[in-house]
Order: C-alpha cells, then sequence, then structure tokens
C-alpha cells in the first residue's frame, strides 16, 4: 500500500492501525435484512390514529399485501422484553432510562423494556459483541451504521420502512410530515430506512457577537472572505493590546475533528453521499483546504494549546471556535467564570455555499428476531420520536428536536438557551454526515491529510494549489484502498 507522501510517521502507524483492525474483521458488521416478505402496505388501507403507550392498540386490518412481519396479534405481545442498548452516557443516559421505565408501565402492550449503558460507543460494540457471541442479541440499539459496519460485531438489523409506513403500527401521515426529512434522509440506504433518527447532534460555530461588534462587524461573517477578515482582525486586535499573553491568538481556533473539516468540505459546495464513496479531490475540496491553509499561513487562525476551546473563547483568546450543540452549557459556566458578559451565537461554516450545518447521530436499528419481538422494539422506537418524547432527550443532551411539534415543549429551554435556538433556526442549511463503511475509513485519513496539510511549509517552487491537488488525490486512493480492503 502506498502511504500519502506527505503523511508524518505518527500518521503512518494510524493507518495501519486502521489496517490492521479491517483485516481482523471476518464479517460485515452491519447488516440490513427484511427476513419477511416486504410487499408494500395496499394503498387501500386506511390509516389510523397513532396510539400512545397509553391508548388501546388499533385493530390491525390485514390485507393481501401486508408484510408478514406485521401481521401480529397484540396478545402476543403482552410479557416482551425489549432490550435496548445505546452509547449515551449522562443526563441523556438518565433521561433514556426515566422515559423507558415511563413506558414500560403505561403501555398498552404489556412490554417491558431494559435499557443498557455501557458507557460510550466503543465499549456498546465490546458490549454487543459478547451478546451476540452469547446468543443474547438486543431488540433495539442505537450506533452510528458507520462504527457498527466496522466492527466485529455481526447482527441483523431490518429494514424499517414498512413499520415507519403502516397505516397500524406505523407514524400516522401527519407524524411523518412533521420530521424534517433531512433526519430520515440520513438513515436511507438504497431505498431502505435502515435506522431511525432519535438525537441529531450539529456542528456549528460559536461566535463572539460582542466583540466581534467591537472590531467593527455588525454580523458573524456569511461567507469564506468574511471569515478570513474577521479572523484576521481579532488576531491584530489581540498582538496590539497590552496582554502578551494572547499574542498571536484570537482568530477561529483550528479543530481537525472530521466533522468540522467535512463542514467546511460542505460549506464549499462539497458533496458528502450518505450512503457511498466519500470523494475530496474536487474544486470544492481545493477551495476549502486552499482558503485553510492559506489563513493559516498568515497567522489568522490558530492552534491551541490545550484540548478544549472553553477558556479560550471566554476570555477572547478566539473570536469563534467549531463546536457541538451539546457544548453550550459548558460554554455558558466557563463564561460566568470569566466574568464574561459577551453575546455569543451559534453560526454554520461559511463558504461559496454560504452557512451550511451538518448533522450526527446514533441511528436506531431494530435487529432481526421474530414478527413479535420485533414489533415491541419498533414500539418502543416510535414512542422515542412522540413530540414530548424528543423534547425531553432535547432538554438532557442539546440535541436537535426529530419532531417539529416538539418545540411546543421547549418554551423554556429555549429561552434560556438562545445558541441552541440559531441551531434550530438553520434546519434550512442542514446537511447529513455520511452513515458509510467508506466514511467511518474516510475520516481520520481526513483528519491526518489535513493535520499535516495545514503544518506544510510550501516550497516556493510549488503552490498550495499543486501541494493540495496531490495530497487530495492520494487521500481519496487510500480511502479506496483501505475500504476495499474489508471483507
Amino acid at each position: 500500500m502506498t502511504i500519502m507522501k506527505s503523511f508524518s510517521t505518527q500518521s503512518c502507524w494510524r493507518l495501519l492501525f486502521f489496517l490492521m483492525i479491517i483485516l481482523s474483521m471476518s464479517l460485515t458488521g452491519c447488516k440490513t435484512s427484511d427476513p419477511t416478505p416486504t410487499e408494500a402496505v395496499s394503498e387501500g388501507s386506511t390509516p389510523t390514529a397513532q396510539p400512545s403507550a397509553t391508548t388501546d392498540t388499533p385493530e390491525v386490518a390485514v390485507t393481501q399485501s401486508t408484510p408478514v412481519h406485521l401481521m401480529v396479534d397484540e396478545e402476543d405481545l403482552a410479557g416482551i422484553v425489549v432490550r435496548f442498548l445505546h452509547p449515551w452516557t449522562g443526563a441523556l443516559a438518565d433521561t433514556i432510562e426515566d422515559i423507558a421505565a415511563r413506558f414500560s408501565l403505561t403501555n398498552a402492550w404489556d412490554i417491558w423494556v431494559e435499557v443498557e449503558t455501557p458507557g460510550g460507543e466503543s465499549a456498546m460494540l465490546e458490549a454487543l459483541e459478547e451478546n451476540v457471541a452469547e446468543g443474547n442479541v438486543p431488540g433495539l440499539i442505537a450506533a452510528h451504521p458507520y462504527e457498527l459496519a466496522l466492527s466485529n460485531v455481526d447482527v441483523f438489523t431490518i429494514n424499517l420502512s414498512h413499520y415507519f409506513e403502516n397505516a397500524d403500527w406505523g407514524l400516522s401521515p401527519e407524524a411523518r410530515e412533521d420530521i424534517p426529512p433531512v433526519f430520515l434522509g440520513q438513515f436511507k440506504s438504497e431505498g431502505a430506512l435502515v435506522a431511525l433518527p432519535i438525537a441529531p447532534q450539529a456542528t456549528v460555530i460559536f461566535y463572539n457577537q460582542t466583540w466581534g461588534g467591537e472590531l467593527g462587524y455588525a454580523y458573524a461573517p456569511k461567507d469564506a472572505v468574511a471569515f478570513q477578515e474577521q479572523s484576521c482582525e481579532a488576531v491584530y486586535a489581540n498582538n496590539e493590546d497590552d496582554n502578551v499573553d494572547n499574542d498571536g491568538t484570537g482568530g477561529w481556533l483550528v479543530s481537525f475533528e472530521p466533522a468540522v473539516l467535512a463542514s467546511w468540505y460542505a460549506a464549499f459546495d462539497g458533496d458528502l453521499p450518505v450512503d457511498g464513496m466519500p470523494s475530496f479531490d474536487t474544486e470544492a475540496g481545493e477551495a476549502a483546504f486552499s482558503t485553510l491553509k492559506s489563513t493559516f499561513d498568515q497567522g489568522c487562525i490558530w492552534i491551541g494549546r490545550q484540548p478544549e476551546p472553553y477558556f479560550y473563547f471566554a476570555n477572547r483568546y478566539a473570536l469563534m471556535y467549531a463546536g457541538t450543540l451539546d457544548q453550550i452549557p459548558v460554554q455558558m459556566g466557563w463564561m460566568g467564570e470569566a466574568e464574561n458578559g459577551d453575546t455569543w451565537t451559534a453560526m454554520g461554516f461559511p463558504g461559496t455555499a454560504g452557512e451550511t450545518m451538518l448533522i450526527d447521530g446514533p441511528g436506531l436499528m431494530v435487529t432481526a428476531d421474530s414478527p413479535e419481538n420485533q414489533m415491541a422494539a419498533w414500539l418502543f422506537a416510535r414512542y422515542l420520536l412522540e413530540p414530548d418524547v424528543q423534547a425531553e432527550l432535547v432538554r438532557s443532551g442539546f440535541t436537535l428536536p426529530v419532531r417539529e411539534s416538539a418545540m411546543e415543549f421547549l418554551g423554556e429551554f429555549s429561552a434560556a438557551y438562545p445558541q441552541w435556538v440559531q441551531a434550530v433556526n438553520m434546519m434550512d442549511v442542514v446537511e447529513p454526515l455520511p452513515i458509510s463503511r467508506e466514511w467511518g475509513v474516510g475520516r481520520f485519513l481526513l483528519q491526518d491529510a489535513m493535520d499535516q496539510f495545514l503544518h506544510m511549509v510550501i516550497d516556493p517552487a510549488s503552490s498550495i494549489s499543486n501541494e493540495l491537488s496531490s495530497i487530495l488525490e492520494e487521500l481519496d486512493a487510500e480511502i479506496i484502498e483501505l475500504e476495499g480492503m474489508a471483507p
């Protein structure tokens, strides 16, 4: 294998580490199956109101076109225990536990849900691998499809399309319309709905509006030119003040997180296929990453020594930094600690395509089992999409609500966290991160490539464009090569 010539030795070792992971797999991790007939529900079926956890179940109208796995007698659901394995920790995990307990005590089918929280996605995948080896597969799991695909877990998950659209057991037409298409689109692969969205997280840029105003800017940067200009102006301001400790700081605090780099790529009109091979050797890739490189070489964006951005932002070392919405309460705490009353906002990534905000998050997947067990797991998954339940998840995890009507339950939360509201109001510029195995491999290669590129000293005989073109070409080749080695 030809390692990218611009990569460091450390990067090579990291590539070899991922290669060993891929070579160790004997089975594809996540397999979406539809083990029963999948004929579409007939157009003549009459939609009925979706039952809540406390209402009576509908009488299922079986037609010739009803899939076999939906022909479930409600009495056969009584006593089924659904094990739900998820990666969240902290307040969000506690909320999910409470939601599961409430569903268990109030649902009309006498279904019981047991929640298992190993503590993070890696630990969850390890627990799932042990469960599968023991023949004790959870009925419902929450995971990133690409993480599951690159793991050693051999588990079958089912196509949820028929459940989702079924007139009796699915969501009502009104409920389906209440879900922004981007949330479902992220989990559609080859016509199948492989997972349900539950707690989408957004990657944004946090911007100090007060400081920006003092620098002479009435608005946050909306394009790449304004981003460069404001970053440089903030650095100039810190270099000219009386505090020598902040010299060389001020502009955007650089992040090499894959979601951040993908956000910059998307902001320059780069295409990120949800289910397929990502490619960065494009005009968008050259425009996005050359902009970051030229801004870095001017000294207008900088790399911090501390791993977290909170101190830098609260003390005006950074005019802006990239983060996720669950960082909002932490940053608020740091602003209070610094006695900083500045107004700060959440914005999308500015580029040639205007602002862009990418979303990502584990999906709810039902594992293949008997029709009754699958239905029980589906009913709890559906309950997690109820507007009031979604509001609970938002309050605990600072996620985006999957249901638009959940906002009716989030008045006080919205008033307390205006930055979260600003992100919600950017739904018209939202794009999903990929869920493919190819992205699972490529995200770390992208991270290494851009780290090396930003630190690269360009030969005077060459140019940023020439060096970047070579790096992106080799990056795409490495993604294809490593992904192709997976069984």
